[in-house]
């Protein structure tokens, strides 16, 4: 996969392309959409942002229409502009490891239309972690490999094993990328409430740059660096590490330009 430029917008806050209201394609090397699952999902009760100067805590929880809606909307030509304006990754999870197999059966005849398909192995928000057995996660890497033809990524958190053995358990069974890192458990306090959700933004940089240095050292995997980037400064780091591509996220809230100006930087 080649990304010109080398800069992806992460699924989730990217939603289902309302970015490229702000951004003009050209900065853009690729566009994931917001996972897709399995079934419909409503998503979790408000609140479900809790945003600081240094981090975001968010609790989606994966909102989404389902596979089944998705593809409607896709033969409906909803997505049509979309897919002329840049290249597009399609992200997809499962509350299980059934759920993954069948996303992926049901995307396999409009993978042509994708330049990836980023499979979501560590969302933070919803009660399943395919990383926590990896013998089982083996099982569903190859049975994934075996149904997509397509470029296939694994996006990975740093919870349930070292990520470095986890992304070499994704070359050995065939895959061509990693996205590094996802959002991280964890818990904001607000009176009596415990909220709980994945945290985001220039705090998880150091976690990152770790994640992509020890990955690099192990793999020769395609790796699009994600958390903590904000600035030129912080793509550059990435890129010294051994990144190929960087995904924007959480900084889009408060500075879309930024893809801008790291786009005119790396190009």
């Amino acid at each position: 996969m080649e990304l010109k430029p080398p800069i992806v917008i992460a699924s989730g806050i990217g939603g289902m392309g309302e970015y490229l209201k702000l951004i003009e394609p050209k900065f853009i090397g690729a566009y994931t959409l917001k996972t897709i699952t399995f079934k419909p999902k409503k998503g979790n009760p408000p609140p479900r942002l809790i945003a600081t100067e240094n981090y975001l805590i968010n609790s989606i929880g994966l909102e989404n229409p389902g596979v089944e809606n998705f593809i409607e909307q896709l033969k409906l030509g909803q997505y049509d502009e979309l897919f002329e304006r840049v290249k597009i990754i399609f992200s997809f999870a499962g509350d299980n490891f059934e759920e993954y197999e069948q996303v992926a059966e049901k995307m396999a005849p409009f993978q042509n239309k994708f330049i990836a398909f980023e499979c979501n192995l560590s969302c933070p928000n919803v009660h399943f972690n395919p990383l926590s057995d990896l013998t089982t996660l083996k099982k569903l890497l190859s049975s994934l490999r075996r149904k997509l033809d397509i470029f296939l990524i694994a996006k990975l958190g740093i919870e349930g094993a070292f990520v470095e053995n986890i992304a070499k358990l994704v070359e050995l069974c065939g895959w061509d990328g990693v996205t590094l890192i996802n959002t991280i458990r964890a818990l904001h306090i607000d009176g009596e409430r415990f909220i709980k959700g994945g945290i985001s933004g220039p705090i998880l940089k150091p976690i990152a740059l770790r994640a992509v240095h020890e990955v690099r050292s192990k793999t020769k995997l395609y790796i699009i660096a994600s958390g903590g980037i904000a600035s030129e400064k912080d793509a550059e780091d990435f890129f010294k590490v051994g990144a190929n591509a960087v995904s924007i996220g959480t900084i889009l809230y408060k500075d879309p330009s930024i893809v801008e100006r790291i786009a005119k930087n790396f190009s």
